[in-house]
C-alpha cells in the first residue's frame, strides 16, 4: 500500500521478481511516494543507526508534496507549494531540508539535556520545600509561644479581664493557608518532573526510530514544552513563606489605657485627669494658653497634671513583673527631646523649668515682656515682625495607634489623603486611589465604607479631603481633576448632594463651621470660597498675595479661617471678608506643614512634614 515499505525477499522468490518489483516502485506512477529498503538496511535502522536522509515525508498541508526544504524565518519544514505560496524566498530565508535537519535534531538532544538538569534542580528544590515546611513549623510553635506571652502581659495588665488575643486564630489561618500553599506546590512540581521525564522519553523514542524530518515536524510542539519546563520557577512560590508574631507592648499599654474609663461627676474627671498637651514649653506659655494659673470654681489651684506612663524609656521588649503590675510613676526625665531645627534667633524664650535642668538656667522674662511681645506679634499684619524660631524643648511623642497597610481591601489604603473626626470619635479617612470614603472607631478598626469610581450620584473618583459637619454627621468630600467639586454624605455613606464642579478647580482643603458652612481652600488659584449646605456660594476671596502652597484648612467659632501653607513656613489666618489677620509660627517652628486643626480646647495642631508635630 502507499506509504507503506515494500521488502524485498530473496530467499523466497526468484531474483528476477524482486528485481522487477523493485523497478516497479521506483518507475510506475502508482507507487509514488513509495520506498524500498533492503533487509540490512532496516536492520540498521532497528539497531539504532540513522535512517536513509532522502525518505521523502509528506507535507501536513499538501500530501501529494515531500518536504524538502526548512524556512530559517518560520522554524518550520516546508514543501514546494509551501515555499512558493506562503514562504517566498524575498521574504523568508530557506535551505535544504538535508543541511539543516542534523542541526535541529542535535538541537533537540540539547533540549533533552537542559530538561535533565531542570529536573535535577526541580528535585533540590523540592528538599528544599521541605526545609522551608519544617522551618514554617517551628516558626509557627515559636510564634505560638509569642502570642501566649503576648496574652500574659495583656492580662496583667487587665488583671483578672482576660480575653483571647485574635491574633491567635490569624497565625492558625495564616499558617494553615502557607501550608496549603506549600503542598500546591510540591504537587505542582512533582506533575512538572513527570512531564519532563515523559516528554524526555517521548523525545528519544522520536530520534531513534524516525527519521531527522519527521522529528523536525515534532520539533516546535517539543520546543514550547521544554520553554514551559524551564521557566517554571518554584523558588519564587517559597518567598514570604516565613512567619513571626510582632507584639507591640507599647499599644497595649495605651489600648488598655484608654479602654478602661474614668469616673466623669460634675463636669471633672477624676479618675482620668487631663494629660498635658504634647510638646508644650515648660515654661511660660503665652496668651489664651496660660490657663495653668487660672483658678477652678472652688477657688483651689488644680494640681499638676501627672506624668504620661508612656513618655518613660520603653526601648526594652519585656517588662518586669513589678514594672508592668505596679504604677507607673516614671518621671520626664527619661524622655529624650526632639532635636531642635533650627537655634538661630536671639535666645528670647527659655524653658525655665525643665525637668534635669541645672539650678543655675537662665530665668524666663518677665511676664510683662511676654505678653508685650506676643501683643505686638499677634496684633500685626505679618508684615513687621518675622515670627522667631523655635526655642521650644520637643518632646517625644507617643502616638495612640496607629492601623492600616498598602491595599485595596477593608482597612487598607493606597493613598490616604484626608482625615475627619466626627463627634462620636470614629475616623473618616478619604481613601484617594481606592475612590472610597472609610471610617474607624476610635482604636483605628474597621467600621464601614462607601463610594466606588465613578461620576454618578454615590460615586467617587480621586477624592482627596474630607470634613464632618458637627451637627448632623454628614460627611463632606471633596474630589480632585477631573471632577473638581464636592460630595455631602449622611453619616451612614448615603448620597445626599454633590456642588461645585463648575466653580472649584483645585480644591486643596474642606473644613466645616460650627453653624456648617463649608470652607474650602483651593492652590494653584489660592481662593477661598464659602458654601452653605445646598451649594450656594456666600462668599469667595482671593489670597495669592499671601499663600504660595495652602494644603490644609480649619476654622474656629469667631469666623477666622487657618490655611496651612507649606512653603510659607506657617498657618495663615483670614477673615470670612478675605482679609488677612495674622500668621502663626514660621520657620525654625513649622518648617514645612502639611495640615491643620483645631482641638476642643481651641488649640491650633500642625502637623508638620520634617518630623515636627505642633501644639501652637
Amino acid at each position: 500500500k502507499k506509504n507503506q515499505v515494500q521488502l524485498p525477499a530473496a530467499s523466497t522468490v526468484p531474483t528476477s521478481c524482486v528485481q522487477n518489483c523493485v523497478m516497479a516502485h521506483q518507475f510506475m506512477h502508482c507507487f509514488e511516494g513509495h520506498r524500498v529498503l533492503t533487509l540490512g538496511e532496516l536492520q540498521s535502522t532497528r539497531d539504532g543507526l540513522r535512517a536513509p536522509q532522502d525518505k521523502p515525508v509528506a507535507c501536513l498541508r499538501h500530501r501529494s508534496e515531500a518536504l524538502r526544504y526548512f524556512c530559517r524565518s518560520c522554524d518550520l519544514p516546508v514543501c514546494k507549494e509551501c515555499a512558493l505560496l506562503d514562504h517566498p524566498k524575498a521574504m523568508h530565508e530557506l535551505e535544504p531540508l538535508s543541511e539543516a535537519a542534523p542541526r535541529h535534531v542535535e538541537g533537540l538532544s540539547h533540549m533533552v539535556e537542559d530538561g535533565r538538569v531542570r529536573s535535577h534542580d526541580l528535585r533540590a528544590a523540592l528538599k528544599t520545600l521541605e526545609q522551608v515546611s519544617s522551618r514554617l513549623q517551628a516558626q509557627y510553635q515559636r510564634a505560638q509561644g509569642e502570642v501566649a506571652d503576648t496574652f500574659h502581659f495583656y492580662r496583667s495588665m487587665l488583671e483578672e479581664r482576660r480575653q483571647e488575643t485574635p491574633a491567635a486564630c490569624k497565625l492558625e489561618n495564616v499558617y494553615n493557608a502557607k501550608m496549603v500553599s506549600l503542598g500546591l506546590l510540591g504537587q505542582k512540581i512533582q506533575d512538572t518532573i513527570e512531564r519532563i521525564h515523559q516528554v524526555c522519553a517521548f523525545v528519544e523514542r522520536l530520534t531513534r526510530f524516525s527519521t531527522s524530518t519527521e522529528a523536525l515536524v515534532f520539533k516546535p510542539l517539543l520546543e514550547n514544552k521544554f520553554q514551559g519546563f524551564l521557566s517554571f520557577r518554584p523558588e519564587s512560590g517559597l518567598h514570604g513563606m516565613d512567619l513571626e508574631f510582632v507584639s507591640n507592648y507599647q499599644a497595649i499599654q495605651v489600648g488598655v489605657r484608654n479602654t478602661f474609663g474614668y469616673i466623669k461627676q460634675g463636669g471633672a474627671s477624676e479618675g482620668a485627669p487631663r494629660q498635658p498637651p504634647i510638646a508644650r514649653p515648660n515654661g511660660v506659655v503665652l496668651g489664651p494658653a496660660d490657663r495653668g494659673s487660672t483658678l477652678h470654681q472652688n477657688g483651689h489651684h488644680p494640681p499638676p497634671p501627672p506624668t504620661s506612663p508612656f513618655e518613660s524609656n520603653l526601648l526594652s521588649k519585656r517588662f518586669s513583673s513589678a514594672n508592668s503590675l505596679g504604677p507607673f510613676s516614671t518621671s520626664l526625665a527619661d524622655v529624650s527631646p526632639y532635636e531642635k531645627w533650627s537655634s538661630g534667633g536671639a535666645d528670647i524664650f527659655h524653658n525655665g523649668s525643665d525637668f534635669g535642668a541645672p539650678q543655675d538656667s537662665p530665668a524666663p522674662p518677665p511676664p510683662s515682656a511676654l505678653a508685650e511681645l506676643s501683643s505686638k506679634y499677634l496684633a500685626g499684619t505679618g508684615v513687621g515682625l518675622y515670627p522667631l524660631k523655635s526655642q521650644i524643648k520637643r518632646q517625644k511623642m507617643i502616638y495612640h495607634c496607629k492601623f492600616g497597610e498598602f491595599g485595596v481591601m477593608e482597612g487598607q489604603f493606597t493613598e490616604p489623603s484626608g482625615v475627619a473626626v466626627n463627634a462620636q470619635n470614629d475616623i473618616v479617612v478619604a481613601d484617594t486611589n481606592n475612590h472610597r470614603i472609610q471610617i474607624f472607631d476610635r482604636e483605628g478598626r474597621f467600621k464601614f465604607q462607601f463610594g466606588e469610581c465613578g461620576k454618578r450620584d454615590g460615586q467617587l473618583l480621586y477624592p482627596n479631603r474630607v470634613a464632618v459637619v458637627r451637627q448632623s454627621g454628614d460627611i463632606v468630600v471633596t474630589e480632585r481633576s477631573p471632577t473638581h467639586q464636592i460630595q455631602i454624605y449622611n453619616q451612614y455613606g448615603q448620597f445626599v448632594r454633590k456642588f461645585g464642579a463648575v466653580i472649584l478647580q483645585h480644591p486643596r482643603g474642606v473644613a466645616v463651621d460650627p453653624k456648617g458652612r463649608v470652607v474650602v481652600v483651593e492652590c494653584k488659584v489660592m481662593r477661598v470660597i464659602i458654601f452653605d449646605q445646598s451649594g450656594n456660594v456666600l462668599q469667595k476671596f482671593g489670597c495669592s498675595k499671601h499663600l504660595e502652597f495652602p494644603n490644609g484648612v480649619v476654622v474656629n467659632d469667631r469666623q477666622e479661617i487657618f490655611i496651612s501653607d507649606n512653603r510659607a513656613h506657617c498657618v495663615k489666618v483670614f477673615n470670612y471678608d478675605g482679609v488677612f489677620l495674622r500668621q502663626i509660627g514660621g520657620e525654625g517652628l513649622t518648617n514645612y506643614p502639611i495640615g491643620v486643626c483645631m482641638n476642643q480646647g481651641g488649640e491650633i495642631l500642625v502637623a508638620d512634614n520634617h518630623n515636627n508635630f505642633n501644639v501652637t
